[in-house]
């Protein structure tokens, strides 16, 4: 399987399970928390755009700011959750080797 094929498979579990994670903190409500509908909708919309070239790096930077506030509000809550430095560690790498493995073909235009 080529560099690529591998990555475009990791992207697309990346994104389903982040639109999954989404839809579940939707619907358990997180105690009422108001800042869960904005942040998640948000979440799934910025999950979405990094499945395409055009918009994976806006993607990719709305994904990051939802990870950062959503451990600013964890940790404001007394939490300290590591899912969120995974998960913005994961879209990093999804850009980064996407540049990489893209790059020759670009030169190549």
């Amino acid at each position: 399987m080529s560099a690529a094929r591998m990555l475009a498979v990791y992207r697309a579990i990346f994104v389903t399970l982040i639109v999954v994670a989404s839809l579940q903190a939707l619907l358990a409500g997180h105690e009422g928390a108001h800042h869960i509908v904005p942040l998640a909708a948000a979440e799934i919309a910025g999950a979405l755009a990094l499945l395409w070239r055009r918009t994976q790096l806006p993607g990719a930077c709305l994904l990051l700011a939802v990870f950062a506030l959503a451990q600013v509000l964890s940790a404001l809550d007394g939490r300290w959750p590591a899912q969120f430095l995974q998960y913005a560690a994961s879209t990093v790498l999804i850009v980064a080797m996407a540049r990489v493995i893209e790059a020759p073909r670009d030169a190549a235009r």
